[in-house]
């Protein structure tokens, strides 16, 4: 029974470690791919809740959203920064198919 609990203990340890060193590797983490994820859905939502009138302050927000990206992309997180946009600009263009457009076009 001892060594059954040893093999069982040694085998979890081994799957940490190696879970670890595979986080290591490619910098990102899944965690960090789900809450780019997040933030560009926030960002397309404080886009698509408003009425806009003025095409330059729509503009300058559309801007605002896509720096938040930066944060992504200064640590070189590639996959995260594909993940923001996409659910940035895929949340726009399923709410408002023309303002998708537009933002794709930026």
């Amino acid at each position: 029974m001892k060594i059954f609990c040893y093999i069982v203990g040694a085998a979890i340890a081994l799957t940490l470690l190696l879970g670890c060193g595979e986080a290591v590797k490619t910098g990102e983490t899944a965690t960090e791919i789900e809450a780019a994820k997040i933030e560009g859905r926030m960002a397309a939502r404080r886009i698509i809740t408003r009425q806009w009138t003025d095409s330059s302050a729509l503009q300058r927000e559309i801007e605002r959203g896509r720096s938040l990206r930066a944060h992504y992309d200064s640590l070189g997180y590639k996959k995260s920064v594909e993940t923001f946009d996409s659910t940035f600009v895929s949340t726009i263009r399923t709410v408002n198919p023309i303002l998708g457009k537009f933002v794709e076009k930026l």
